[in-house]
């Protein structure tokens, strides 16, 4: 059977991953919206072990598989990530002395293995179409009529959702940019390596020590997933892809604001920190902003990768 017949059941699968991801069971959505909608005492406390895995989950898993649903010509970068996400967490859980994490390794390789088969050959580069804004927009119109109810946590949930969406929407049009011949991705990536290790080293030990608060989904152990959204953010940096780049810049952004917004908490790095990880963040963002630009100003016809 040829990729053209098995590009509309690819992306559906695609689509079937992300939710998975960001809904469940991997609740990646729902546990970024934690911190934003006022959280209850009973969360307050785990407020950054939540977003984290959100920012893991949404932002650096499911959006990539979106962005396939949206243009499997964007799948070269996009599976690359998911690979490399995937392999940090196992390696994370591991050093952790928690090896429940390979499974998660494991699986989402097998689920890039099987969209990359039943992709291969496939060439076409999607174009923009008017459920692309729906998807985008949905969301958001669930979130307001949610505040108009009252209800806060169904509204920031919404909102995180079409943030997914809107991100995965503009990414999934930057897919066929050739990877950037430039040392400035890898000197960015530099440049923050250290501190985003050292505070990985600190998430593994707090696995390691059984650190409170102990959060679990799936089974699994909130620490460990923080310590890789570090090293993830570093590797995917230093990649030079606009789409890596790009989710990786706005992940450490929302970290920052994270903790800058609970400085005191448990996995928080704290102010300086925080407005740190922010700033890395911005100073990451443009470059596959500008990559993108650049492709497109010299009017070259993009390749699919």
């Amino acid at each position: 059977m040829n990729a053209s017949r098995l590009a509309w059941p690819a992306r559906a699968l695609a689509l079937c991953f992300a939710i998975g991801a960001a809904v469940y069971p991997g609740f990646g959505t729902v546990d970024l919206a934690v911190p934003i909608a006022a959280p209850s005492p009973a969360f307050v406390q785990a407020s950054v072990l939540e977003g984290g895995w959100g920012l893991v989950l949404s932002l650096l898993v499911a959006v990539p598989f979106l962005v396939v649903f949206l243009n499997p010509a964007a799948r070269a970068a996009a599976f690359g990530e998911v690979i490399v996400v995937g392999t940090v967490i196992g390696l994370t859980g591991v050093l952790a002395g928690q090896p429940a994490f390979l499974a998660v390794t494991a699986i989402l390789g097998l689920c890039v293995g099987v969209l990359a088969a039943m992709l291969r050959g496939w060439t076409t580069a999607g174009r923009p179409r008017t459920w692309h804004l729906v998807l985008a927009v949905a969301p958001f119109a669930g979130a307001a009529a949610a505040m108009v109810l009252g209800e806060a946590a169904l509204a920031a949930w919404l909102g995180v959702v079409g943030a997914v969406g809107v991100l995965a929407v503009v990414l999934s049009r930057w897919g066929a940019v050739p990877n950037p011949r430039s040392r400035l991705p890898l000197a960015l990536a530099a440049a923050a390596a250290f501190p985003w290790i050292w505070y990985a080293a600190d998430m593994i030990r707090a696995a390691a020590e059984g650190r409170e608060p102990m959060e679990i989904t799936m089974g699994l152990d909130h620490w460990p997933i923080q310590a890789a959204l570090g090293i993830a953010l570093v590797a995917l940096a230093a990649w030079g892809h606009p789409i890596p780049v790009v989710t990786s810049g706005i992940a450490s952004m929302s970290f920052g604001a994270l903790a800058m917004g609970y400085p005191d908490h448990p996995a928080s790095p704290g102010t300086i920190w925080g407005v740190a990880a922010l700033i890395w963040g911005l100073t990451v963002l443009p470059w596959g902003l500008l990559r993108r630009r650049a492709r497109s100003a010299s009017g070259g016809v993009e390749v699919p990768q």
